[in-house]
């Protein structure tokens, strides 16, 4: 990927090519770049674009020659540590470029996700979960967000399924989509179908039947 033009307006082109629905904010440090109006995974200032990178991905970055943002001209005091300068190996190699901001995208959603959950105890207050389903889990042992994080939706349906409480897929979906803070009503015909080849592979080690299908509850 090569940058020729400093204008913000041609930046934001080529990272929108890269990943899409890419937009630009002018912020107190320079322009930040946000993946659909949301997630800034990116910032331009003086000449350079800097890419947000934390534990792995801040490692993998100082290997491909990626400084870390030192200091704001404007503002000695102000550092961005979590940002790395794309080196021109980086930069001239769009498929190399695409693959790191994937993963930045990804990191900072993952990020995102981890502190929502971690504000929420009571299972009851995740997406799609009821009483109904806090008291069904909390039966198997299964009594708060942490102890479902850890355990994961397929475990968890494997101790519903054990004790005979109500494990459908309809459940199932709740579970997962609940451990992602988004409604289990937008989960894709694909999605459900490579979610229940995952189960069901549980479902089988655990010494249970698994489900032959979708509809199969």
């Amino acid at each position: 990927m090569n940058i020729k033009d400093e204008h913000i307006n041609n930046v934001c082109l080529l990272l929108d090519q890269l990943v899409g629905n890419v937009t630009f904010k002018n912020l107190f440090t320079g322009y930040g770049f946000f993946h659909k109006e949301e997630t800034m995974f990116a910032i331009w200032q003086n000449k350079k674009l800097y890419l947000r990178g934390e534990d792995e991905l801040a490692i993998q970055l100082s290997k491909l020659g990626c400084e870390p943002f030192t200091t704001n001209e404007l503002n000695k005091r102000f550092v961005l540590s979590q940002y790395y300068a794309l080196s021109d190996q980086v930069m001239r190699n769009n498929m190399l470029c695409r693959k790191l901001i994937i993963l930045s995208i990804q990191q900072i959603r993952n990020q995102k996700l981890d502190r929502t959950l971690r504000k929420l105890n009571r299972l009851k207050d995740l997406p799609n979960l009821t009483i109904k389903h806090e008291r069904a889990l909390i039966k198997v042992g299964i009594t708060d967000v942490a102890m479902l994080r850890e355990i994961g939706a397929e475990n968890a349906l494997v101790e519903l399924k054990k004790s005979g409480s109500g494990a459908t897929l309809d459940f199932y979906w709740k579970l997962v989509c609940a451990l992602q803070n988004k409604n289990s009503q937008f989960l894709s015909q694909s999605e459900k179908e490579r979610l229940l080849k995952k189960l069901n592979e549980i479902l089988r080690k655990n010494g249970l039947k698994g489900y032959r299908k979708l509809d199969d509850e």
